[in-house]
């Protein structure tokens, strides 16, 4: 009896079920609010929001960027040492220390590499934060290697550019020395910017702090620009106010020009509504 009345209920539950699936009873209200609520059909949950602290790449830069820092900055502590005793001294005219093994100078365009990764990740979050735009491209990761790309370029660019006006005024060796100075100088970037970028992406640094962090950067950075172009090209001479007009031609207006050719990039990526 038992037996006949469980086989009878299984039997009465599959029949509701397939009038349910088949949308007989579709204008009862009671009867549609269970079936969308139902495990069967079951509801879309929220999404979670992006972040780039959940982006596989984004991790898996800032993992080989540290492997790298830590791994170059500790096989070449002699040559950082030897730099930065020479950053506030002023050149000898006879002297050879412009002579940098090719090992040297690799380690040194690497961390520049490096710099230009954080500058993109440091970017990246920072026009997400302030203007939340949405891009024409899906993938943040690829959003940051196109920044990054950018800030890769600047540097290059504006090396060049000083190359070719210093060797017409200057000569080689003078070129030299300062284009070892600013490659120094950036790859330091590397280093003092990549604690930033982590609190930035992992513990949620406040956009004021990173902003006033980074102006600190560039303003000591362009003071030392400064004081080594006096010293290089113009200490002897005395030409301060030459000095100021080289600063402004081959420093200042490169890195106007750079963010007015980010700016409108980034205009261009995203979408305009």
């Amino acid at each position: 009896m038992n037996q006949a009345s469980d086989n009878a209920a299984d039997s009465l539950g599959y029949s509701l079920q397939t009038y349910l699936n088949q949308g007989y009873f579709s204008k009862d209200s009671l009867l549609c609010t269970t079936q969308a609520h139902s495990s069967s059909f079951g509801m879309p949950g929220t999404q979670v929001p992006y972040s780039l602290r959940s982006d596989n790449t984004i991790s898996v830069i800032l993992l080989v960027c540290f492997c790298l820092i830590v791994f170059l900055g500790t096989h070449s502590y002699g040559l950082f040492t030897r730099q930065l005793k020479m950053l506030f001294r002023a050149p000898r005219e006879n002297s050879d220390s412009v002579r940098e093994t090719s090992g040297e100078m690799n380690v040194m365009m690497t961390f520049v590499i490096i710099c230009s990764l954080l500058l993109g990740i440091s970017a990246n979050l920072f026009i997400t934060e302030v203007f939340n735009p949405h891009f024409l491209i899906g993938t943040n990761a690829i959003i940051v290697l196109i920044l990054s790309a950018l800030f890769l370029f600047y540097f290059f660019g504006k090396w060049g550019f000083q190359i070719m006006i210093n060797l017409v005024f200057f000569g080689g060796k003078k070129n030299i020395l300062y284009l070892k100075d600013q490659v120094f100088m950036t790859a330091c970037w590397s280093i003092l910017l990549y604690p930033m970028v982590m609190l930035l992406v992992y513990f949620d640094l406040s956009i004021k702090s990173v902003a006033i962090y980074f102006s600190f950067i560039v303003i000591f950075h362009e003071i030392m620009t400064f004081y080594k172009s006096w010293l290089i090209f113009f200490r002897q001479k005395k030409l301060f106010l030459q000095n100021i007009l080289y600063f402004c031609a081959l420093e200042i207006t490169p890195l106007l020009i750079f963010v007015g050719a980010m700016v409108m990039i980034i205009n261009m990526l995203k979408i305009n509504f």
